[in-house]
């Protein structure tokens, strides 16, 4: 669950011009809807997802993957004899993630993920289907901007609502980094803030009152396309004409044309 634009953004003068909150609920659905639009038109996504997958190996000493960001400790691992046992874990030196400097985890506008791993020396990964499994962090890359503010109090893992020490930087449809966990944003009021935990493959956890925040943050040209999509949602519910060619605006394709990705086989 995320969304590539947050509310105000969208209700700033600069795009929507709403004011008041009436239809929060309504414009909160379709950025989500929207930033699906883009994830779909550019046949990968841009938040970050931890997960663990599994792929079909011909047997050679490269495996094709979807975006990918890292991979965590013991988390490459094969079947070597079919049982749907993966047993052998592969060291840090056994594997090399490819294109070199692709630095999804840099933070910087050249960021962008791995898409392949080969096996280091003489190894190869077994042929077989569903003989490699990869636990990791899946996505375009992974931009985090420390916040101005730390929460406030100390939050449960089963907390829906957690208290910031002052609002500055933090608005609705954020995906929040604290500790290990990612928020979602749906709500706020005040310095309280309504949330989703533990989402995008992250366990819900306790946070100690003073923690760090950091906020996800997706590349610029995504964000416009976003905002342009709901946009165009948003004025359709009003009677508004809604014509889009390939099902999306000519200025968000242009604005995503270099963030998309012809599928050949993996996802």
């Amino acid at each position: 669950m995320n969304a590539y634009a947050t509310l105000e953004t969208l209700k700033s003068p600069a795009a929507l011009d709403i004011r008041g909150a009436d239809g929060d609920g309504r414009l909160r659905s379709l950025v989500e809807a929207a930033s699906r639009m883009v994830d779909g038109w550019c046949n990968r996504h841009f938040y970050e997802l931890r997960a663990a997958r599994v792929f079909d190996s011909d047997g050679s000493p490269a495996l094709r993957t979807p975006d990918l960001i890292s991979v965590d400790d013991d988390g490459l691992r094969t079947d070597e004899n079919g049982d749907r046992e993966f047993e052998t874990v592969w060291a840090r030196t056994d594997f090399i993630l490819r294109p070199d400097n692709a630095d999804p985890a840099g933070g910087h506008d050249s960021s962008r993920p791995y898409t392949s791993v080969a096996a280091d020396g003489a190894r190869r990964f077994p042929a077989g289907r569903r003989s490699v499994e990869i636990a990791g962090r899946w996505g375009y890359s992974r931009h985090l901007r420390k916040a101005a503010e730390t929460l406030g109090t100390r939050a449960a893992a089963d907390d829906s609502e957690i208290t910031l020490s002052a609002r500055t930087d933090v608005q609705v449809c954020h995906t929040l980094l604290i500790g290990t966990e990612r928020l979602y944003v749906v709500g706020a009021d005040g310095d309280r803030l309504t949330v989703v935990r533990g989402v995008n493959g992250c366990a819900a956890a306790a946070h100690r009152a003073g923690a760090e925040i950091y906020i996800c943050e997706y590349p610029a040209p995504v964000v416009e396309a976003t905002v342009i999509e709901t946009a165009r949602l948003w004025r359709r519910g009003a009677g508004a004409s809604a014509a889009a060619p390939d099902g999306m605006d000519a200025d968000a394709r242009r604005l995503l044309a270099r963030y998309r990705k012809i599928l050949t086989g993996v996802p």
